[in-house]
């Protein structure tokens, strides 16, 4: 699933502002999960690996 921009780090903002983003939305609908719901029932995954690529504009990310 390829993805545009930069995602959040989710420790540095409020958990309003991650899931307000696009990108984070559509990671929550791609895993099976509603983005508006506490309920993780749906969950298809137990882990979601994120990976930048190593040009130079994924150099900063860790």
């Amino acid at each position: 699933m390829p993805l545009k921009g930069k995602i959040l780090n989710t420790w540095e903002v409020s958990s309003d502002e991650v899931l307000a983003a696009q990108e984070v939305h559509d990671i929550s609908v791609a895993i099976g999960i509603d983005p508006d719901s506490d309920d993780l029932s749906q969950l298809r995954y137990g882990k979601i690996c994120i990976l930048a690529d190593a040009d130079s504009d994924g150099l900063h990310i860790a």
